[in-house]
């Protein structure tokens, strides 16, 4: 995946997060303070890769320090999305 502009994947970030936690989220929102868990991280990780077409490890998501920050993350594409390995 190449970078993309923040910008673009902040919307789809919150609308995951929206999936996941039932109720919208602000950007400068973290995840736990959102409501997040362990399965809660999975399930956020699992559609951000559908909709990003990008690995997204669960560490990333549990380590962002918001949903902005998270997004910023994953626009600067594979190599600092947390991934350490290619899918083989």
């Amino acid at each position: 995946m190449s970078p993309l502009p923040p910008d673009t994947v902040l919307p789809h970030v919150l609308a995951a997060v929206a999936e996941v936690f039932g109720a919208s989220a602000r950007p400068d929102d973290s995840f736990f303070s959102a409501g997040g868990d362990s399965v809660a991280a999975v399930w956020l990780a699992d559609l951000l890769e559908e909709r990003l077409d990008t690995e997204v490890e669960v560490s990333l998501v549990l380590s962002a320090a918001s949903f902005t920050a998270l997004a910023a993350e994953l626009a600067s594409g594979p190599a600092h999305s947390g991934t350490t390995a290619e899918k083989g």
